[in-house]
């Protein structure tokens, strides 16, 4: 069954995800300001303002103290680690030379051995001052320096922009030959890579949840398509939504509670909310042809969606109460996969455009459009928690894979190619709680 009479994939494949420009960061101009803070240390805080294109020079100094012979290795692991998630967030640019190159802010690190752990002595200072914006011990094992690494980077994002990081994220996927697919988690660097469901199957549409402790997905596992929910903690699995017809494109609310999704139970594919607990459910599309690809507004009031109620494929908005539906898109024939921004004022879309697939974004009320991908097919498109970034799966030819690139379509690269064709994209939340605390130094 198609959802759509020229579609090139199935209703069941979820409609392409639109991909979307992430502004990488409206542009750092960054000022440096210095408020007294309690105790004797000064909180230095770096103020971004959304004004030029110029990112934050980082530099890092050499230790303080010599790093023992058997730390060196880890130690350089976890500096290029560090430098690799503080470029990746697009806010900064590392320096070569802290002397002459002027950075606004510095990194100095030293690694020792603290009992059966490590210990990562970090600090963080303002260039021009000297003064420390934070001081901070790190413990981990020898096979977690990347975990470290990644909340050293979101405390250094949070501090020098007032923005949660995206390095201690993870992307979940799928990939393998369509039928004999599987669900995967990754760290958004591309490590860490972990098999999530473990009978190959038609795999589909993951969507974490807010909390980042549960995926809801849709598999064909039992014969049937399915919507499940997978808690990656005490790894049990429950099925979620199996009415007659299609169970498809998951998508959790803003605060957690309920899952919108497509169902055909009534005839045809609509958008409805269900509770998690499954108690309450309600239709909120009403139209012969087909609704679906629900994506929820940061607030939680509104859903975007895909329709074909004007002839094509287009993307419409709609309240909780189902009324009034308006329409977003107005340029191009075949627009679909609507992924809101978590910032509120733009959402991705998939539009095809000269016979392929293509990332576009548009604000809410389809004034401004964006076309942010030209290359090859580009689906799936899914923002990061910051929503500064979009990763998207691309076929292209050697190129294929899952990429990333920033809000507004520059930055483009890979960030993923492993397995047999990777798809469908989801990037999760920032974890609230981590097994990595900073120790205070």
């Amino acid at each position: 069954m198609r959802p759509f009479a020229n579609a090139h994939v199935s209703t069941h494949a979820a409609i392409h995800t639109l991909a979307a420009a992430l502004a990488l960061i409206a542009a750092l101009a960054a000022a440096l300001v210095f408020a007294p803070a309690a105790g004797a240390q000064t909180d230095v805080r770096l103020r971004i303002t959304a004004e030029g294109r110029s990112a934050i020079r980082i530099g890092f100094l050499e230790p303080e103290k010599e790093i023992d012979e058997d730390m060196a290795g880890y130690h350089e692991e976890f500096l290029r680690i560090l430098k690799d998630d503080l470029e990746m967030s697009g806010y900064f640019e590392i320096v070569k030379d802290p002397e002459k190159d002027e950075p606004h802010a510095l990194v100095g690190a030293v690694t020792e051995s603290r009992s059966r752990e490590l210990s990562f002595d970090v600090n963080l200072q303002d260039r021009v001052s000297s003064q420390s914006i934070f001081r901070r011990k790190y413990a981990g094992a020898t096979d977690g320096i990347a975990m470290v690494a990644h909340v050293v980077a979101d405390d250094i994002v949070y501090a020098l922009t007032g923005r949660q990081g995206i390095a201690n994220t993870q992307m979940a996927f799928v990939a393998g030959a369509r039928g004999e697919a599987s669900l995967y988690t990754v760290h958004i660097d591309g490590s860490g890579l972990s098999r999530i469901t473990q009978t190959p199957s038609i795999v589909m549409s993951p969507s974490w949840s807010p909390d980042a402790t549960r995926i809801a997905y849709v598999s064909y596992a039992s014969g049937d398509p399915a919507i499940y929910v997978i808690d990656l903690e005490d790894k049990t699995t429950v099925r979620f939504s199996a009415f007659e017809g299609m169970n498809a494109m998951p998508a959790w609310s803003p605060d957690g509670s309920k899952i919108a999704l497509t169902l055909s139970k009534d005839g045809n594919p609509e958008v409805y909310v269900i509770s998690i607990d499954g108690k309450t459910r309600k239709r909120l599309t009403r139209y012969s042809g087909i609704d679906c690809s629900p994506t929820w507004a940061p607030n939680g009031f509104e859903l975007a969606f895909t329709t074909d109620r004007t002839g094509s494929p287009q993307i419409y908005a709609v309240d909780m109460e189902g009324l009034s539906p308006r329409r977003i898109t107005h340029e191009g024939r075949y627009n679909t996969s609507p992924a809101w921004s978590p910032e509120g004022d733009l959402i991705a879309y998939v539009a095809r455009i000269d016979g392929g697939f293509q990332i576009c974004t548009v604000d809410p009320f389809g004034i401004t459009t964006s076309v942010l991908t030209e290359k090859g097919d580009n689906e799936y498109p899914n923002w990061s928690p910051d929503g500064m970034h979009i990763i998207y799966s691309s076929q292209a030819g050697s190129k294929s894979g899952i990429y990333i690139m920033n809000r507004d379509g520059s930055g483009k690269r890979r960030i993923f190619k492993d397995l047999e064709n990777p798809r469908s994209p989801a990037w999760s939340a920032q974890p609230r709680k981590t097994k990595l605390e900073p120790l205070e130094g």
